[in-house]
């Protein structure tokens, strides 16, 4: 059953409690999401529960626009494995950026916003990625997905979710018609949930 959240994180940093994963084709997804300025226990507080979120929908990684909230922040667990809970290389990524991209490769991506679809997606193969931690403090990392860095794969995933692209703004008019008709389900969902259109792909 979908659950639309309101979509705010007001001006002194309050996020929303409790939060959930948020699908196509919600609104809150095509939002750009305001860079982060305070770095504080609420902020700790939010990554927490997206870590809580991602974990119960099994997923490696989240952005905060996906539980409804227009932040620059995801979260990553790349190493994550059903059959080992609490291993892996759990990730705070705030006001990311990337640089220096060089390269392209193609991986096939789902998407927790998109239950059960997948498809192959062309992303950069080496750059550097640059962002704070919950702490405020600058970090920065080289990715090389060619190396084996799937890290890399799933960091551009989330970023994207930042700017209000989705994984299916990336596909061919092929790609998607093997996608179209779960779309329109739940672009039919959506507005028998809402009485709204939400923000349907418009390809």
């Amino acid at each position: 059953m979908l659950k639309p959240l309101p979509e705010h994180m007001d001006d002194t940093g309050s996020y929303p409690d409790p939060i959930s994963l948020v699908e196509y084709p919600h609104p809150a997804l095509r939002k750009r999401a305001r860079p982060v300025t305070v770095f504080d226990q609420r902020l700790r507080g939010f990554c927490a529960r997206m870590f809580a979120v991602m974990e119960a929908e099994k997923g490696v990684g989240l952005a905060a626009p996906q539980v409804g909230v227009p932040a620059r922040i995801f979260i990553t667990d790349h190493l994550r494995r059903k059959d080992a809970p609490g291993a892996g290389d759990p990730r705070i990524w705030i006001n990311p950026r990337i640089e220096q991209p060089e390269g392209e490769t193609s991986y096939e991506e789902g998407c927790l916003s998109f239950p059960g679809m997948y498809s192959k997606v062309m992303r950069h193969n080496r750059f550097v990625i640059h962002w704070q931690d919950v702490d405020g403090a600058e970090r920065s990392q080289r990715l090389d997905v060619e190396a084996g860095d799937f890290l890399g794969i799933v960091v551009q995933h989330e970023l994207d979710h930042l700017d209000g692209k989705l994984f299916v703004d990336h596909l061919s008019p092929a790609q998607l018609t093997l996608l179209r008709r779960r779309l329109r389900e739940m672009e039919a969902d959506y507005r028998k949930a809402t009485g709204k259109t939400g923000a349907p792909l418009r390809r």
